[in-house]
This record gives C-alpha cells, sequence and structure tokens, in this order.
C-alpha cells in the first residue's frame, strides 16, 4: 500500500510535459505557417511584376513604327498623362505614335490600378520604367519596383528582427527589332 502513495500523481505530470511540448511544436507549425504565406506572397507579386513587363514588351513588339521613332525610349509609370482614344473606334484607325500613347497610358495604368475587388493595387506602390540602351538602340530594359514588407535585422548585440517596408525591384531586357 506504501507503494501506490508514492505514485499517485506521476501520470498527471506526464500529462502536463506532453502538452507543453505538443504546445510549442504548433507553434513551431504556427511559425512556418506564417513564413510559408509570407514567401507565396512575395511569389505572387513577383509573377504581377513579370506579367507587367510582358505587358509593354508585347506592345512594343506589336507596334515597330512607334519603337523605331523612339516613342518607348526612358518611359516612367509615373509620369505618362491621360489621352484620347478615339482614334481606336475612328475608321481610318490609329497612326503607331497615336498607339502607343494609347499602349503607355492603359499599362501604366495597369501599373497603378485597383484589382477588382477595390482593395488594393496589383503591386504596392509600383512603378515601372523603360529604358534604351546607350550602344544599342534595339535594347530595352524594362524595371518593376514595388514596396515589401519584410523581417529585418536591426542593430544591436542581440539577434532582434523587426518588420519594415522596403522596396525590392524587378529587371527584365529584351531586344526589340
Amino acid at each position: 500500500m506504501n507503494k501506490m502513495l508514492k505514485t499517485q500523481g506521476f501520470t498527471l505530470l506526464e500529462v502536463m510535459i506532453s502538452i507543453a511540448i505538443l504546445a510549442i511544436g504548433m507553434l513551431g507549425i504556427a511559425g512556418l505557417q506564417m513564413v510559408s504565406i509570407e514567401h507565396n506572397n512575395a511569389a505572387y507579386l513577383r509573377s504581377q511584376a513579370i506579367t507587367i513587363s510582358q505587358d509593354i514588351v508585347e506592345r512594343m513588339r506589336n507596334n515597330p513604327d512607334a519603337v523605331n521613332a523612339n516613342k518607348f525610349d526612358s518611359i516612367d509609370s509615373d509620369n505618362i498623362s491621360a489621352i484620347s482614344s478615339a482614334c481606336l473606334t475612328a475608321a481610318e484607325g490609329c497612326t503607331s505614335d497615336a498607339l502607343a500613347d494609347i499602349d503607355l497610358y492603359q499599362w501604366a495604368q495597369t501599373i497603378t490600378s485597383i484589382n477588382g475587388d477595390n482593395t488594393r493595387q496589383q503591386l504596392p506602390n509600383a512603378q515601372a520604367t523603360v529604358t534604351v540602351d546607350g550602344t544599342n538602340a534595339n535594347l530595352f530594359t524594362i524595371n518593376v519596383t514595388w514596396q515589401v514588407r519584410e523581417w529585418q535585422s536591426v542593430s544591436g548585440a542581440t539577434a532582434t528582427f523587426n518588420r519594415a517596408n522596403s522596396t525590392t525591384n524587378y529587371d527584365f531586357q529584351v531586344i526589340i527589332h
């Protein structure tokens, strides 16, 4: 009978230790899930940047006369103003210069527009540029820049990280004849 008194409560202690280990494991899984979601969002934003750069490349390829007339040299999506698109429905159609202006405006709107659910931009605080190479007039660089929130280390003796805004970009070079 004395032996039974010494073992009472031992099972409760085992259960409490098991619950503590399980809780730590669940916190680890939650952390992994959070990192996974952040990386998934970063991949989504990068794919949006790729789509935006491909859009202007296709518009340039479809209008070689405007490319040769330097309409796509040194373009900044923040400095493109609205233009008339009346020539799109006119019987005679658009000139290559007018079509280039329309393409650039529509492309700039794609970068800064709000999604269909009216909640956010395709890329947060995005800006895009198109530049022509100084030595090769057929080599264009498309740069898309956007804002992200990421973990950044704080200087100090201990390893501390904070969430902060930073910018990231996608560069794409293409030759258009």
